[in-house]
């Protein structure tokens, strides 16, 4: 962005020791949007003050904030919720410089690889089973539980570069895939866990109010794309003494997932340095995920 006459002016009075006007200044500033974003970061590495650094990040926070929030209200909005957009706007709060474009590409590419190996013939099983093969033996993906100290695992674009990820990472990815791809398998609300389970096909577009845990036919662990079977499921409700209802079978929401996600990736800012960060992420969970 360059920077006109008004943004210079506005620069250079970061500095000022009066809190009402550095208000008033960081206010206007914020209003230019993302894109004032990589002139605050330049302008905060040439900065020694440790006070207007804390100001500038401070601007920049307001700023990420701000223009998120806006978009996740638009994206609610929306009628599809797509995943691979939600996703994305909850990671460009701590990666700002990511391209959704260049996300479509790379996830594009790994669907079309998906489709090239279908065909009507398949089952829902044969299907899952293909596209847990091409994630994590041909794209090599590693995933593990979500781990608080790698903030980059929630993020799509650095699991597809790095090959690393985490449960809800991929279990986002495995079923915007399947979506595309017309595979009724999404992510369920067992607790502390992110299991994908494979539904009857038709029972998402017109769910009854039968049993969902009725309804599926199997599932997908998220962290490495193995299959398991209902009584391997009642095992670990057995193990860790839960008891079944069947609201754990139900799917997410798009809303829930990526509130879920807003949620996880606040978590990862450990630091009361960094509790401001963690408020803004709680605060997008709670719009997405409030009845």
């Amino acid at each position: 962005m360059h920077l006109n006459a008004e943004l210079n002016a506005l620069f250079s009075l970061i500095d000022d020791p009066d809190e009402e006007i550095f208000h008033l200044i960081s206010k206007r500033i914020i209003t230019y949007g993302r894109e004032v974003i990589p002139c605050l970061e330049d302008l905060c590495e040439v900065t020694e003050d440790n006070k207007i650094q804390h100001r500038i990040s401070e601007i920049i926070r307001q700023v990420q904030f701000d223009s998120l929030i806006s978009e996740i209200q638009l994206w609610n909005a929306e009628s599809t919720h797509d995943l691979l957009t939600g996703s994305h706007l909850v990671a460009s709060y701590s990666y700002p410089h990511l391209s959704l474009d260049g996300l479509r590409r790379r996830v594009s590419q790994i669907k079309r690889e998906i489709w090239l190996e279908t065909n009507d013939f398949l089952t829902s099983l044969e299907t899952a089973t293909l596209v847990s093969k091409i994630l994590f033996q041909f794209q090599k993906i590693q995933s593990e539980r979500n781990n608080y100290q790698h903030m980059e695992h929630f993020c799509l674009h650095s699991v597809l570069e790095k090959k690393k990820g985490n449960a809800l990472s991929t279990g986002i990815l495995y079923q915007h895939l399947c979506e595309a791809l017309e595979i009724p398998i999404q992510l369920i609300a067992v607790p502390d866990q992110h299991i994908l389970a494979c539904f009857q096909r038709g029972f998402l577009e017109t769910p009854s109010a039968h049993s969902f845990q009725a309804q599926i036919l199997f599932y997908i662990d998220a962290t490495n794309g193995k299959l398991f079977s209902q009584m391997d499921l009642d095992r670990y409700f057995e193990e860790y003494h839960i008891a079944k209802k069947d609201c754990y079978f139900k799917p997410l929401s798009h809303q829930m997932i990526i509130g879920n996600m807003a949620a996880e990736v606040g978590k990862c800012y450990l630091s009361t340095r960094e509790l401001d960060r963690k408020n803004d992420l709680d605060k997008i969970a709670s719009l997405l995920t409030k009845d």
